[in-house]
């Protein structure tokens, strides 16, 4: 069984390999959630979602219109053959007529140039999906090979989170049943068991401790500060 300094000097290794774990188990979270999700990638992937649903609705738009100056000409055409075919003898029917027509290709014109804005919008939305579509698979192909390093440097730390668990292990059986649960008491409650004292300080809480318990700790008691109640621990 170690002695009292021993045992501290052991509480003091084992809650540093603690730490350690829990900082390779944070980085290997960190790590897991790269590999589930890619924030950039998600919304890079909405963002081409949704020019391709401006782009469908544009060219949806466009064939409409279409359809309306397509059936607008055919009436047009129809007029025309009336006006000029000799089969109106009517002078007020014939006029009536012409105006129909004027009305017509009034409308036809208005069509034509809602057509042209489409057009461009439909162009300037293409350009934009196509680019966006290259970025996306660009990303992809990054993220692809990045998910390759991350898997690698995932599987490091668990064979290093592993190694260390094995090294806490043989510490915890090195330790004193009673000091041991004095230990896990603390770092449940304070986050950090052990302190170590810097020119006569206690770094847990930063209060300087007294002449007393700075020579008890030199002698190998067990000493708690007064303050944090952490055990000390002095190099």
């Amino acid at each position: 069984m170690l002695d009292d300094m021993s045992s501290v000097s052991v509480l003091y290794q084992l809650q540093e390999t603690e730490l350690e774990i829990e900082s390779l188990r944070e980085t290997l979270r960190a790590y897991i959630k790269k590999l589930e999700e890619n924030e950039a990638l998600n919304s890079e992937r909405s963002a081409l979602s949704l020019l391709r649903n401006q782009l469908e609705t544009l060219r949806k738009k466009q064939q409409e219109i279409q359809w309306l100056i397509d059936d607008i000409e055919a009436k047009i055409k129809k007029s025309n053959n009336d006006l000029y075919n000799g089969n109106i003898k009517n002078p007020k029917e014939l006029l009536n007529l012409q105006q129909e027509v004027g009305v017509l290709e009034s409308q036809r014109k208005q069509h034509e140039d809602e057509l042209l804005i489409v057009l461009s919008q439909t162009e300037a939305v293409t350009e934009a999906e196509v680019q966006k579509a290259e970025n996306v698979k660009k990303m992809e192909t990054e993220w692809r090979s990045e998910q390759s390093s991350l898997i690698a440097e995932a599987q490091k730390l668990k064979t290093a989170i592993t190694e260390m668990k094995s090294k806490r292990d043989t510490m915890v059986s090195a330790i004193d049943l009673q000091m041991l649960e004095r230990y896990n008491q603390l770092k449940e409650k304070r986050g950090v068991a052990v302190a170590k004292i810097e020119q006569g300080t206690c770094c847990g809480c930063r209060i300087t401790l007294s002449t007393a318990q700075l020579q008890q700790v030199r002698t190998g008691k067990v000493v708690q500060c007064d303050s944090c109640r952490r055990i000390l621990y002095l190099l």
